[in-house]
């Protein structure tokens, strides 16, 4: 029998009676280490305040993830009545379980904030040692619900993220950093898929996003779950803006961006494709249709020919077109020899898809020094060179030679940087003498790119800022036109996937309070630099090596468009995933669907732990809490009872449940009274 409670905001006032009733029957130690939150919260301008105490208590979830990741199995689920329950002596409430120095870092910041420096790293905010320490415990399922709570592609990131958290892992300071990139693929690809229900819209506006890559996708996860309609229209035939026709097949498969995509328009999520829309009159005519706002997130899917004499002749391309039609199946011949110039990781996809598009020699020319400085991601240009890249630092195109058939060769020089003139503005010095004519077939530019906006109206309210981007309040994300914002790389060519999907969060969080009519929340969350964490590794900690992800023969790559990347087995999964130092600690608190975990730094505070009174229900009586309950918003009993009293549960806007984890709590949302903000 599955017993709870009912719990009706528009009644609850924040007193605390029941949390003082219960320290009183319980005899519990004062001290604010528990497992209930009360937030208030603020909407509106003054006089017309819409305020509201929310409280966010234990949920004695059917499969509690804080019971998996606690490392002194503090935590357990009661056979005989299924509540989960704390053994206050192995937990350490207060006391630090994870090595974060807080009191070296000052500012008032406390224990019980304490945030790891992957986590404070990540532009997506992802809680890395919770589901590394739910996959270290074979907790795969409950590892990708907690990676989804915060990341919307988790297939892809798990592939092609550039690892900000990794940069960040304190372990480099005793051998290498957690393989976190990995962890996540491994969590999700050995999790059977299943599509979570379809998110109910609680809101009647709409809002409408042009583009369908990492930024787009990204804000339409967030959307959706906030309870808006979202419908997102895409230019391209495919879904997923440059992750679909930028980035090749043998670093994220087709199948794997797709489980992605399958999982965001199972939400509710309507993708349009063959669906351009004018950033002119087309915004409009969406204004008009009904649509609330709109985001734009285009990306960056212009690039630009190096200023050189031949740059126009048939062989010479850019790389964003170039990787856009390989990936569209167009057939593309590029000869014996092709030269790409740039050095990132539009280089790399390039060359090494010349390559397997029967390129013999692919050579990659670049104007910096030496193959370390070269801005691709290091495991990519280590593969590139396995894979028989030519890397030539130190050289300038300076044209590109050719007959009435096209590209025949070019001609490069030795330049030597980078300088910076009197203006601050860098440059390279070409070493007189050097120049070097070599043949090439094909030529392709990957030098930059930048927002297409054809169509932009010149003198409208939105507008193109200097660098090419869409001109935005950077505070708010919003252009000119009220409703109308950005994001991605059309917002601050920012490149990667994580950030473009963090990007188009953070709009999406912008997008909701301009619809609520600049809904704030008071007391936000500081932001702490991963750079600021003082973790201090005990001494005497083992050294242990990183795991090696499996990787596909060389000989076998050339011929194939598959993946490189194999990734962990589960046995190196787990091994690589007990390598996490835990530097934060309080992973009850992070793993918890409903942050109801609160910590602080207070000497003697125990963990006190609500187990639902069961030695009163013997008696006929209810818990304490409900009893105590001045303006009754507390109310006890079985589900089915409290079902019938007061209706289904009403699940909290913003989250989406698995079927393993419904809540024990059946809550009543407050509802906005006359005159409160729409």
């Amino acid at each position: 029998m599955q017993r709870g409670f009912y719990f009706d905001q528009a009644r609850c006032t924040g007193c605390f009676a029941c949390s003082v009733a219960c320290k009183d029957m319980h005899n519990t130690p004062a001290g604010p280490a528990k497992w209930m939150q009360i937030k208030y919260r603020e909407a509106g301008e003054y006089p017309n305040l819409f305020v509201s105490h929310q409280a966010t208590p234990c949920y004695h979830c059917a499969n509690p993830v804080c019971s998996f990741v606690c490392p002194n199995d503090a935590i357990s689920k009661r056979e005989q009545d299924g509540v989960v329950v704390v053994d206050r002596e192995k937990c350490r409430c207060a006391e630090p379980c994870g090595i974060i120095d807080v009191a070296s870092m000052g500012g008032g910041y406390t224990y019980g904030e304490s945030t790891a420096p992957c986590q404070a790293a990540c532009p997506a905010g992802l809680h890395a040692p919770a589901y590394i320490a739910l996959i270290a415990k074979g907790k795969n399922r409950e590892a990708l619900e907690l990676i989804r709570r915060h990341m919307p592609l988790p297939s892809v990131c798990g592939r092609i993220c550039v690892a900000p958290c990794e940069t960040a892992c304190s372990r480099s300071g005793l051998d290498e950093p957690v393989a976190i990139m990995a962890l996540k693929r491994f969590a999700h690809d050995n999790t059977p898929y299943e599509a979570p229900e379809r998110v109910t819209q609680t809101d009647g506006r709409k809002v409408a996003i042009i583009g369908s890559g990492p930024a787009g996708l990204g804000a339409a996860y967030d959307l959706i779950r906030m309870g808006y309609g979202v419908t997102v229209f895409e230019a391209l035939p495919v879904v997923g803006g440059m992750l679909a026709v930028g980035a090749p097949t043998y670093r994220v498969s087709r199948e794997a961006l797709q489980k992605d995509i399958d999982y965001i328009e199972a939400l509710g999520v309507e993708i349009r494709t063959n669906a351009a829309i004018d950033l002119g009159q087309g915004l409009d005519s969406l204004l008009a249709e009904g649509y609330g706002a709109a985001l734009l997130a285009v990306g960056a899917h212009r690039a630009a020919k190096q200023a050189v004499p031949g740059a126009d002749l048939q062989g010479s391309m850019v790389g964003t077109t170039f990787l856009r039609d390989v990936n569209l199946g167009k057939v593309i011949e590029v000869g014996k020899t092709v030269v790409v110039i740039g050095d990132g990781n539009t280089a790399l996809d390039c060359a090494r898809t010349a390559r397997r598009l029967g390129a013999e020699t692919v050579r990659m020319l670049f104007r910096k020094g030496s193959f370390e400085e070269a801005a691709g991601h290091e495991d990519e240009k280590h593969q590139a060179l396995e894979e028989g890249v030519l890397f030539e630092p130190g050289q300038s195109l300076t044209r590109i030679l050719g007959d009435g058939g096209g590209v025949t060769s070019i001609e490069a020089v030795s330049v030597v940087g980078p300088m910076f003139d009197k203006d601050g503005r860098r440059y390279y010095e070409t070493v007189a003498g050097t120049e070097k004519t070599t043949s090439a077939d094909t030529v392709i530019f990957a030098i930059g790119q930048s927002p297409d906006l054809t169509g932009l109206p010149a003198g409208g309210e939105i507008t193109q800022a200097g660098n090419g981007t869409i001109g935005t309040d950077p505070e708010t994300m919003m252009t000119g036109r009220p409703g109308i914002f950005a994001a991605g790389d059309s917002f601050d060519l920012a490149g990667s996937v994580v950030h473009a999907i963090a990007s188009g969060q953070r709009a999406a969080s912008f997008i909701h309070r301009f619809l609520q009519g600049d809904v704030l929340q008071v007391r936000a969350k500081p932001v702490v630099q991963a750079s600021d964490i003082v973790v201090n590794i005990p001494a005497g900690s083992p050294k242990q090596p990183r795991q090696a992800e499996r990787m596909r023969p060389v000989a076998e790559r050339l011929s194939s468009w598959d993946e490189v990347s194999l990734g962990f087995d589960a046995e190196a999964a787990v091994a690589e995933a007990k390598r996490c130092l835990n530097c934060a600690g309080h992973l009850c608190k992070d793993a918890c669907a409903y942050s109801s975990p609160q910590f602080d730094i207070e000497p003697g505070a125990k963990m006190q732990k609500c187990d639902l009174c069961y030695d009163r229900w013997e008696s006929g009586r209810k818990p304490i809490c409900v009893e105590a309950c001045p303006p009754r918003a507390l109310d006890a009993g079985t589900m089915e009872e409290l079902t019938a009293k007061y209706g289904p549960s009403h699940d909290a806007v913003g989250f989406v449940y698995s079927p393993a984890q419904k809540p024990s709590i059946l809550s009543k949302r407050k509802q906005r009274g006359a005159g409160s903000p729409k």
